[in-house]
């Protein structure tokens, strides 16, 4: 049996994936509820913790490789504008 986690908006008294889910039709699955720190108050940022951990290999690997690009361009930046600041 396939076990994944799936983030839900609850909305009029429904829940409401954020994302397709493979399943068919009339499918009966078990539901864990478990409030995301969105829901509590906590910053925006923190509430993308996770977010995706569900992905297919491909695509988290794309995104992790678009993240360490942004990440060196910006630590670029930075040494750029600490030298210009001595």
């Amino acid at each position: 049996m396939e076990t994944f986690t799936v983030q839900a908006v609850y909305e009029k008294g429904v829940l409401k994936p954020r994302r397709k889910l493979n399943l068919p039709e009339h499918s009966v699955v078990e539901i864990r509820i478990k409030r995301t720190p969105s829901s509590t108050g906590k910053t925006a940022f923190a509430s993308l913790i996770g977010l995706w951990q569900d992905l297919p290999k491909k695509e988290s690997a794309a995104l992790e490789k678009a993240l360490l690009k942004s990440r060196k361009r910006s630590a670029s930046k930075v040494k750029k504008l600490g030298k210009s600041m001595k």
